[in-house]
Formats: C-alpha cells, sequence, structure tokens
C-alpha cells in the first residue's frame, strides 16, 4: 500500500533498492517478525540517509543477527572458531563486492572482531516479553584480540568498539563505492552499466561520504541515465504498483485479507516470485530482466484482467 500510495515514489524505489541490497528472508526463525522492525527503523529510516548509518543500523539489527547469524558468532572458549556467515556477505553484498580485493583471512579476521553480539530470545526460566528481539553485546564472548583486516591493523582491547572500526574501514573504501554505484546505475540506467556512470557515481559516493541523496543526484545528472529514461524493464511488483497507480485502482481490504495468501494482490506477488521479504538467499531479488521473463505472461494475465474488473477487491473506474 506504501508503493500504491505513497507521493515519495523516489523514496519507496530506494526502499525497494535497499530491501533487496540487505535481504532478509522473512522465513527464517524469528526474521518473521523481527524483519517488520527492521523495514521501518533500518531500509525505511536510513533509505535516502549515509550509507555508514545505514549499513551500522543493519548490521545490529535483530534480524540480520538472526538471519546471517550474528547472534551465534561467539567466542567463548579459546578453540572456538568464529561464524563467519555475516562477514562474508558483509564483504561480497553489502560494501566491497565480491572483486573488492578482500581475501579469506580478513573474512577470518573481521569475523573475530564481531564476536559477542547477541539478540534476546525465548530461552526458557529467562522470558521477559519486553526484552524478546533486543540486541546486546557481551564481551566474555567477544574475541578482544588484535587483528589485521584489509592492510588495517586494529588494536586489541576495543571491546564492542571493533564493530564501529570495522566498518569505518569498509562502508567508505573505494570498493564499496563502485559496488554501490554499480547497482545504482543497474537500477535507475541499464542492466549493463556504462563505465563512465559508475564512474562519475562512485566518485560521489566517496566526496560525500555516502550521502544517499547526492549520489542520486549525481546519477540524475548523467547523461546515460537522461538517455536511457523510461527503458527499464520492470520487474512484478513494480509492474502491479505501477498498474495500480496509473488506472486509480480502489484496493478493498477485509480482516482476514491482509495476508498474501488470501488477497488476490498478494497471489499474484507469490506466483511471480516477487514477494516481499520472501528472498532465500542474502543476495536479495534481481534487478537484471532476465530473471524476470518468465513472469510476462502473468503480467499481461494481470493487466488484462484488471482492465476488465475481474480481479477481486481490485476495481477501476473505466469511465
Amino acid at each position: 500500500m506504501r508503493p500504491i500510495l505513497s507521493e515519495r515514489q523516489l523514496q519507496e524505489v530506494m526502499i525497494q533498492f535497499w530491501t533487496d541490497h540487505f535481504n532478509i528472508d522473512q522465513s527464517k526463525g524469528d526474521c518473521r517478525w523481527l524483519k517488520v522492525w527492521d523495514d521501518r527503523k533500518v531500509i525505511r529510516k536510513h533509505a535516502l540517509g549515509k550509507f555508514p548509518e545505514l549499513l551500522r543500523t543493519s548490521a545490529l539489527s535483530p534480524a540480520m543477527l538472526w538471519y546471517l547469524d550474528g547472534r551465534k558468532n561467539v567466542k567463548e572458549n579459546q578453540e572456538d572458531r568464529p561464524n563467519e556467515n555475516y562477514t562474508r556477505e558483509l564483504f561480497e553484498l553489502h560494501t566491497l563486492g565480491v572483486h573488492g580485493g578482500y581475501t579469506q583471512d580478513d573474512v577470518e579476521q573481521v569475523a573475530r572482531r564481531l564476536t559477542g553480539w547477541r539478540v534476546q530470545g525465548r530461552k526458557s526460566g529467562n522470558f521477559y516479553a519486553s526484552n524478546i528481539g533486543k540486541v546486546g553485546f557481551r564481551k566474555d564472548l567477544h574475541d578482544d584480540g588484535e587483528k589485521k583486516i584489509l592492510d588495517w591493523v586494529v588494536p586489541a582491547g576495543l571491546g564492542k568498539g571493533d564493530l564501529d572500526r570495522v566498518l569505518d574501514i569498509v562502508s567508505l573504501h573505494p570498493s564499496t563505492a563502485k559496488h554501490i554505484a554499480t547497482k545504482l546505475c543497474i537500477r535507475f540506467i541499464a542492466d549493463e552499466p556504462p563505465q563512465d556512470a559508475v564512474s562519475t557515481v562512485a566518485v560521489s559516493f566517496q566526496r560525500s561520504g555516502g550521502d544517499i541523496c547526492r549520489i542520486l543526484h549525481t546519477l540524475f545528472q548523467t547523461d546515460q541515465f537522461q538517455d536511457n529514461r523510461g527503458n527499464k524493464f520492470k520487474r512484478p511488483f513494480n509492474f502491479l504498483v505501477s498498474s495500480l497507480r496509473a488506472t486509480g485502482a480502489t484496493i478493498n481490504q477485509t480482516n482476514d485479507s491482509w495476508h498474501l495468501d488470501h488477497h488476490p494482490l498478494g497471489k499474484y506477488f507469490l506466483r511471480m516470485g516477487d514477494a516481499p521479504f520472501q528472498y532465500p538467499t542474502p543476495d536479495g531479488y534481481p534487478q537484471e530482466i532476465s530473471p524476470w521473463l518468465c513472469t510476462l505472461l502473468w503480467c499481461w494475465d494481470f493487466a488484462l484482467k484488471l482492465s476488465q474488473n475481474e480481479i477481486e477487491s481490485i476495481k477501476i473506474d473505466k469511465q
């Protein structure tokens, strides 16, 4: 309903972009309800803010700590090895990119740095409803030794400050600037983004300290964006939303129809594999056209039935 009704359409586009960038599958454990908090307090709050702040908030999101097992990354004994799930995606997906210049040793070193962060769960004998989902740091479960990360030596004894030091290094790294710039240019210009535009946007990323509004302003001023406006293929979610906006459709909801399985619009999202918060792997829904070509028949079916008022609970004024 927000993408359909909002007057701040660029914000909604960027909310979708960052939701995919920091993807969390709602079907994993407590992510079922923690992702709702993440959507409001992480993605929506920072979608047009500063990338370093968005990255830090995501890193400490209870939903992200659940989804990528950050809550399991602890060091209780000398023999314990850190859980690398979140760190690997932090490098490969969230910041530097797969070719960003990091090594397996960097992954291991950063995983050590990020030990000790926990999410309050439903433990028998220690259940307080007001604490469920809260994030906290356990110094006794943290590896507080010296580490070397991307040629930076991070001293021992920083405690929970290790997280900030790691994110300071990666959030504005040149590889991060290029990775984010590439993804933005794919989203707004073309599946094969022109390298001149990518370079221009990457420079803006670094000069602005990751200011998302300034980065987007730079992107929209490029000749490549101006020349390719309106040429991007719409994935199913965007096609359905823009169809409803363009036709001024009225969507009637009842108390039992809010679930995706029960509402006709939700059923289309599920059939076409583009339902919110349900992409199963950390890389998020693809932006390129090729994975979505198999949904064209469903899009045409939706458009035809919408135009004839044949979709239950959704009506348009054909006059």
